[in-house]
């Protein structure tokens, strides 16, 4: 299993200087934070149940960006919206007269779409919450699914399912950051070339795989004379 040990000493193999490990960790943090904005690899994906309890959910604290939100009993994806969408406080859907039964939705207003704003989910439309609260109320429920913060490498035996799987991404992204503070001309833009390739080629298998290995074909529809 591959460990913050390893790389730390793969780094210094490559860069055949023993002085520059105490630099090392803010190398990482580089390379972390641009893991963050830039890699979507499936390694990063995790998922949850969330009940739609509320207009606003905050964000998970290791979120990056969101891969999907799906209906739990319907399976159908929610509609990302931008910030722009206007209010969606008052579109269609009321809440009941009178409370049908217990175990059942309250109102006719199912959320079929979110935006983020901030740090936080807005579920579209605003679901409708029991006023006063009822015991009985079960909430809708979806699937969420998002791409997560690696775990930073702090301690030598620290690993994350990115070190592990996809170790060239932190190996390659080190010695680019390492060599370009060294001014080290020749090598800098190599190690940046291969640590864009082994972003790349983690994020073309993450677009391969959601299409469960089929091709993306463009078909034309119509009739033409």
């Amino acid at each position: 299993m591959a460990s913050y040990q390893q790389l730390q000493d793969d780094v210094l193999w490559y860069l055949d200087r023993r002085d520059a490990a105490a630099r090392i960790p803010s190398w990482v943090q580089l390379v972390e934070t641009e893991i963050q904005q830039t890699l979507r690899a499936r390694c990063m994906e995790v998922s949850a149940t969330q009940p739609v309890d509320s207009a606003f959910i905050t964000l998970p604290p290791d979120f990056c960006t969101m891969a999907s939100i799906r209906d739990a009993t319907s399976g159908n994806n929610l509609v990302l919206k931008d910030e722009w969408s206007g209010s969606w406080t008052d579109v269609s859907g009321s809440p009941p007269v009178d409370y049908p039964y217990p175990g059942t939705y309250y109102g006719n207003r199912r959320v079929w779409a979110y935006r983020l704003v901030a740090d936080c989910i807005e579920f579209l439309p605003h679901p409708w919450l029991p006023d006063p609260p009822d015991p009985y109320w079960v909430p809708q429920t979806v699937l969420m699914n998002w791409y997560a913060k690696p775990k930073a490498l702090l301690l030598p035996s620290d690993t994350n399912p990115v070190l592990e799987q996809l170790y060239s991404v932190y190996l390659y992204g080190i010695l680019a950051h390492a060599t370009l503070a060294e001014q080290d001309e020749p090598m800098a833009p190599q190690w940046d070339a291969k640590y864009q390739q082994a972003v790349t080629r983690a994020n073309l298998n993450t677009q391969q795989s959601t299409m469960s290995g089929a091709p993306y074909t463009e078909e034309m529809s119509g009739v033409f004379g």
